[in-house]
Formats: structure tokens, C-alpha cells, sequence
């Protein structure tokens, strides 16, 4: 049975077409009986299979809920097998059945046909595409900042090109299937459709050039499926829908993630930094020279996938979880190296040159994480040595320095006292955060002698001072209007623990950039897509953004709020974090959503970075699964998302 709020998003879900009052939740007609019986499409992916085999097709018509306009309407099917590039063919008729069947007989005719098992469903998958809508579009009022007539949005929208009496097209799932999420992106590749990426490699002149051709330009929507197995499955875009969040699913995806982070992790305790579902590559987009010999790696989000195996251990016990954990932590403290800070060891965390803030402070966390799960005794010196060169980076006023070594300053050496200048050059958002709730966990789960205890809690009040009072004062003009800093909400959870650290000061540091969020979230009265429900944006109008890091911080401000006793906060707090749970289901891979991947089994329970961005990285996995554990825990048995 379909959730409550799940119902209740299908009738308030809104047109990127009618905004005349985007707050009153303008309906965009998207109802589960679109998705309801979907005997015809199956009948007719089966129609199109036997067809492109060379079999007899047996007659068909329009699938239920499709309606061809011969006025707009063109059909896409497109094969995708694993290790295979697509095939594709569009055609435009005056009808259904002359326009589907052109589509079969080029596919059958195409040379690379031989390449799919078409008549295999477990190997050969099909997608069907039908232009439903147009509205004529000046390209060069294409936006992707505002909800309007001309707004481009990835899998939604896409456009056709009448030039010359030749008929282009970027249909809107090729934003999916090729990974686009911007304008640039989109026009880039229907550049290079049209001929012109031969012309040059720029692509701003290939874009230049595109809207500088004679045409018409539409701006087109269209409804689609893809095969499964002997099912159609119908997608929204290009993901397979409906999409029902309930408590099993989300545990069902928060295990697959943390089985994928297992399965790549490589025999020296690292995980697997990244890949590219559509390139099949583990080369991070960031960093394109580098090659898998020397591939890029991050420290911070290797301590964040140790995080994310003991917190799944904490909902399901299992030794695996511990195990695969231990040998991250080995790799963590084999990347540092030793200090002396005032006459006491300290250890630090060093990689690609650098040594930042947060790769301590979240190396900090993890191997106190470890401790709390195992009690293991064997990384103690590493856990106080850690410590030590975090509070040694707490200045008199209590800023925190974001870098111990940057190549950059210093001629590469430690930086000890920076000046102003080179205090806001190395000034991170998350570091501090990452390196807070280190020390709060170094205080609540390390048996201190008073001294020791008195010198954390007084440099910790220090820090928070500055972070909560000081910095948004201090570094106004770099804060941004939906808050980021889901570690330091985290960090303020743990700390509000101890006496005198539950100031309110700092819990309305936590409740107020919970409430930003929230303010700066797709919700129900204004969410213009059936899957922007519970994502980000920093001004109305911004392409989602999902984000398990900000569900983290959310999550903690419930948490805290549990704590303090504000129950009615607390709810408040818990009923966004299920909304926000939504919108991350849309970024799973399942077998389903996989569809057009080269290697799709590579890809199976992770979590992407975007709506259509083909991405995965450690940390997309690591925060959207520490944030269902909690949000998991939080509503103990209930299912009522």
C-alpha cells in the first residue's frame, strides 16, 4: 500500500508550465494510474522485440495512457546489453503504427543488430520513448534558473531542431542516459548530434554556433519505458516510477550501499573512491588526467566509509561490518605522521601533499567509532595523538585553521601561526565541523585524566564560540542562504551532552540552520517535479540538489531537539527528515534504474551524486547511508513515511 505522504505528493506535484501560483501546488496531472497497469506496454516491448528479431509483429496500437500527436509526436527505442554502445533509431510518421514500425524495420536493418540478443529480455533491454508535447522555444531564452516556458530540466525536457527540412533531436531521456544535468552539457552533445563538433573542439563556439542556425526550435516532453525482465517498467526521468519510500525499502537500500562499499574495497583497505556508470570508469570527473595507476583518492571520505560500516553495524551487528572497517582504519593510520605539540605526541592525518583540518578530525571520529564498536584498546595513542594536533589548531580566539600543510603556503611546511590573509585562503565550512565533533566524541568516549578533560572542554567551548558567534560575522560574505554544515550540527548534538555546552547559543545554531533547510527545500506546496520533493536548492528555481550530507545535519537537529526535550521541534525535525528520505531514493541504482550502464552490476546499491548526473562516489554512499541509519533508528518500528 502506498504511503501516506507518497499520496499526498502525487496530487500536489506542479507543471514547470503553469506557475501562476507555484505556492497553491499547481497539479502537473502526474496520478498512480499512470503507473498503474502496464499490460500494454508490456505487450508492445514484446511487439517491437519480435519485430527487430525479424519475427512476425502482431498488431499493435497505442499503449494505454500514450496518445501520438501527428503534429509533434516522434518515437525512440533504443537497445541497451552490457559492454555494448546504445543503438537508437527516432522516427516521426503520421501515425503510431507507421512510426513505430519505421523505428523496427531501421533497427533491424542496422548493422550493429547483430550485436544484442534481442530476443533475450534478461540481456537485451528496450527502451520506448514518444514525444507527447512541444512548445516552440528561442533558444537563446533557455534557462535552467527559473520555472518558465523555456526552462531546460534534465530528463524532463528536450528539445527538436527543424533545419533545413532535417528533424533533430535530444530526447529528454538522453539527459539520463548520457549523464547531462546543465544547459552546456545538453547542448554540447546536440552539437555534436548536428554536425558541428567537427568544426571545433570549443564548446562554447560549438554552442555559439548551434543557436546561431536557421530553424525551428521546440522544446519537447515525453513519456517512457524501459523493459525488465518480461515487464515494461515506466520511468520518470528515465528512473523507474512510482518510487515508494517505506522502511523496508530504505533498509533494503541503506544494506545494498554498504555491501557495494564491501565488494570494492581493495585488499590495502581502501574503498572505492569513484565511478561513472556511463563511462564505466573510476576516473574522478574532478581530476581527468589522472590515470587508475594514480587514481585519485580523499582521506576524508575514506574516514567517512569507515563511519558508514559501523553505523550500519549498529542497526544489523555482523563481524563483516567490523572487519571491513578495521582494515579502512589500518589504511587511516598509515597515512600519518607524527608531531610534537608543547612536549605531547600528536599524530596527524597527510595525503596528496596535504594536511587539512577535517582529514584529522574525521580520522579522529572514525577510529573512536571503531572503539565504541569493537572497545579495542589498539589505537589509543593514534585516538589521543589526533586530538592533540586538532586542539593545537585552535587559535587564541578560537578560529580553527583549516590546514596544517598546504603546498601552496609556507613552502609546503606546517603553517603555525597564518596571518588574516592566509587564515581565509585556507578557510573550509566542514573542517571545523569534522574536527568538533572528533574532540565531542574524544570527551565522551575517552577516559580522561582532569587535566586533560578540562583542556578539551575549555579549547572546544573556544572553537564553538567562534564557529556559532564569531564566523558568520567574521566571513559573512562566504555563507549562503541553505547552510551546509551538517558535521558542525552533528558536532553540536554530541557536545549538548555535556554540561555547560547546551547553550542556546549553540542549539540555535543547530535549530536555525535546520530551519534554512527546510526553508530552502522542494516541499509539497512548491515542488514543480514529481521528484524534487525533499531536495535542496540555494534560490527557487535551482536544479535539485540531493544531499545525504544536509539530511545528516537535519537528522542531528531531531536528535538534539529529542535531547533538550522539545518534542514538538523534534517531530517537526523527524517529518522533513522523511520527505528528505524521499528524494534520495531517486538517486539508488537499483537493477532496475541501471538499465543503460555498461556495466551495470558495477553500479548496484550505490547512491549518485544527482537526478541525472551518472556518478557515484564513497561519500554519496557513506552520507545517504549514516543518515538512514539514523533516520531509521529515529522512527523505530513505525513505517509511516
Amino acid at each position: 500500500m502506498a504511503n501516506r505522504y507518497f499520496i499526498i505528493f502525487i496530487i500536489l506535484c506542479v507543471t514547470p508550465f503553469a506557475f501562476d501560483n507555484a505556492e497553491a501546488g499547481t497539479r502537473d496531472g502526474i496520478g498512480q494510474e499512470q503507473w498503474g497497469d502496464v499490460s500494454s506496454q508490456t505487450q508492445l516491448l514484446e511487439t517491437i522485440r519480435k519485430g527487430i528479431a525479424g519475427k512476425p509483429m502482431a498488431d499493435f496500437n497505442e499503449p494505454e495512457g500514450f496518445s501520438f500527436d501527428p503534429n509533434c509526436s516522434a518515437i525512440a527505442v533504443t537497445l541497451f546489453q552490457t559492454g555494448n554502445k546504445p543503438l537508437r533509431w527516432i522516427a516521426s510518421k503520421s501515425t503510431f503504427k507507421a512510426t513505430l514500425g519505421r523505428v523496427v524495420e531501421l533497427l533491424g536493418k542496422d548493422a550493429r543488430i547483430k550485436e544484442f540478443a534481442v530476443d533475450n529480455g534478461g540481456r537485451c533491454r528496450i527502451l520506448f520513448e514518444m514525444i507527447t508535447s512541444q512548445v516552440l522555444l528561442d533558444v537563446n531564452k533557455l534557462t535552467d534558473s527559473k520555472f518558465c516556458a523555456s526552462r531546460f530540466e534534465p530528463g524532463i525536457t528536450g528539445f527538436k531542431l527543424v533545419c533545413k527540412d532535417k528533424t533533430n533531436y535530444y530526447m529528454p531521456t538522453d539527459a539520463v542516459v548520457q549523464s547531462h544535468m546543465t544547459i552546456t552539457q545538453a547542448l554540447n552533445y546536440f552539437a555534436e548530434r548536428v554536425g558541428i563538433g567537427r568544426k571545433t573542439n570549443r564548446i562554447s563556439q560549438r554552442i555559439e554556433m548551434l543557436r546561431a542556425m536557421q530553424g525551428r526550435w521546440y522544446l519537447t516532453q515525453s513519456r517512457a519505458f524501459v523493459s525488465w525482465q518480461d515487464k515494461a517498467t515506466p520511468l520518470y526521468r528515465g528512473y523507474p516510477a512510482p518510487v515508494v519510500c517505506s522502511r523496508q525499502n530504505v533498509l533494503d537500500m541503506t544494506r545494498s550501499s554498504i555491501k557495494w562499499l564491501l565488494d570494492n574495497m581493495g585488499s590495502d583497505g581502501r574503498f572505492l573512491y569513484y565511478y561513472d556508470g556511463v563511462r564505466d570508469s573510476v576516473i574522478d570527473h574532478v581530476h581527468p588526467d589522472r590515470d587508475e595507476e594514480n587514481n585519485y583518492y580523499n582521506i576524508l571520505r575514506h574516514g567517512g566509509g569507515i563511519i558508514a560500516l559501523l553505523r550500519m553495524n549498529e542497526i544489523e551487528p555482523d563481524k563483516k561490518y567490523i572487519s571491513a572497517a578495521g582494515r579502512a582504519v589500518e589504511y587511516l593510520v598509515e597515512q600519518m605522521r607524527e608531531q610534537d605539540c608543547n612536549g605531547q605526541k600528536a599524530y596527524y592525518v597527510f595525503e596528496n601533499q596535504k594536511a587539512k583540518l577535517g582529514g584529522s578530525g574525521i580520522g579522529l571520529t572514525a577510529l573512536l567509532r571503531y572503539k565504541q564498536a569493537t572497545g579495542e584498546k589498539k589505537f589509543d595513542k593514534y585516538i589521543h595523538g589526533l586530538a592533540n594536533h586538532v586542539l593545537s589548531r585552535i587559535c587564541d580566539d578560537g578560529e580553527m585553521i583549516g590546514y596544517y600543510i598546504h603546498p601552496l603556503h609556507n613552502g609546503g611546511k606546517p603553517i603555525i601561526e597564518p596571518n588574516e590573509s592566509q587564515k581565509r585562503q585556507l578557510f573550509s565550512f566542514y573542517y571545523p565541523g569534522e574536527a568538533m565533533l572528533g574532540l565531542a566524541l574524544y570527551d565522551k568516549l575517552m577516559k580522561l585524566d582532569k587535566t586533560a578533560r578540562d583542556r578539551v572542554r575549555e579549547q572546544s567551548r573556544k572553537a564553538l564560540d567562534f564557529l556559532v558567534l564569531k564566523r558568520p560575522v567574521k566571513y559573512k560574505e562566504l555563507f549562503e542562504p541553505l547552510p551546509s554544515d551538517g558535521w558542525l550540527m552533528q558536532a553540536i548534538e554530541q557536545w549538548a551532552e555535556v554540561k555547560g555546552f547546551d547553550r542556546p547559543e549553540y542549539l540555535d545554531f543547530v535549530f536555525n540552520d535546520a530551519n534554512a533547510m527546510i526553508n530552502h527545500m522542494y516541499t509539497f506546496k512548491n515542488s514543480p517535479y514529481y521528484d524534487y520533493l525533499g531536495t535542496f536548492y540555494y534560490h527557487y528555481g535551482d536544479h535539485a540538489y540531493i544531499d545525504g550530507a544536509r539530511g545528516e545535519g537535519l537528522i542531528g537537529a531531531y536528535y538534539l531537539a529529542e535531547k533538550m526535550g522539545h518534542k514538538d521541534l523534534a517531530d517537526y525535525y523527524l517529518a522533513n527528515c522523511k520527505i528528505v528520505a524521499r528524494s534520495l531514493v531517486f538517486s539508488y541504482n537499483s537493477p532496475q534504474s541501471t538499465y543503460f550502464y555498461k556495466q551495470p552490476h558495477k553500479a548496484i546499491g550505490s547512491f549518485r551524486f544527482k537526478l541525472t548526473r551518472q556518478w557515484m562516489r564513497v561519500d554519496t554512499v557513506q552520507h545517504t547511508a549514516c543518515y538512514y541509519v539514523r533516520l531509521l533508528k529515529a522512527m523505530g518500528k513505525t513505517d509511516a513515511f
